[in-house]
């Protein structure tokens, strides 16, 4: 089996994550995509995050009805601090038989080698990189062979449209009681339960 994890914080979960999961899922083949909201994140002042109940009752209801997609509490059950490498190694022990694939950002690319131990990352998984508009096949060509004179790693390149989402601008377009741009940045379950229990107002 060919499982894809995206992981992050998810505050919120976006319509964005979610055609990054569907792309991938459906041009890498993969036979299922974990949905990891971050439990103890490295580089997040935690006191500002969504409480994590929050964050993954969220990506529950995005993920709903989306076949193949499945939300994962392995970090947020953790005390430990979320790394990816640590979490690729544990889904590694859990799913020995299966082929992982972890989802990325064409922008990781820049930074990848800088964080936590991430040719234990390349090591467990084959690293998908959703590019949306954002470079050149030269420039991700040019990043790839850089990363693998470091350490080796199996990464994919999977061109996308850019999709103008960030959980930034939804987060300022609730507290600026603007629901009808959020609305079309996340889903309608996930739009009701931010509004139902106060979330960043």
């Amino acid at each position: 089996m060919k499982i894809g994890i995206l992981g992050g914080s998810f505050d919120p979960i976006h319509k964005g994550h979610m055609y990054m999961a569907l792309m991938a899922k459906k041009y890498m083949n993969l036979d299922l995509v974990y949905i990891i909201p971050a439990g103890h994140s490295p580089n997040k002042d935690e006191n500002r995050m969504t409480k994590s109940s929050d964050r993954l009752e969220m990506c529950r209801l995005a993920c709903k009805k989306q076949e193949g997609i499945i939300v994962s509490d392995i970090e947020i059950k953790s005390r430990e601090t979320s790394y990816t490498y640590k979490t690729i190694k544990k889904v590694h022990e859990l799913e020995p038989c299966h082929e992982l694939y972890f989802i990325m950002g064409a922008d990781s690319l820049d930074y990848f080698e800088k964080w936590k131990k991430p040719e234990i990352i390349a090591k467990y998984s084959d690293i998908v990189v959703v590019n949306r508009d954002l470079y050149s096949k030269k420039d991700l060509e040019e990043k790839i062979a850089r990363i693998n004179k470091i350490f080796p790693a199996k990464i994919h390149v999977l061109d996308c449209p850019k999709m103008d989402i960030s959980s930034t601008k939804i987060r300022d377009y609730i507290r600026h009681k603007d629901m009808r741009n959020a609305s079309e940045m996340l889903d309608g379950t996930v739009l009701s339960y931010i509004k139902e229990n106060r979330i960043y107002v």
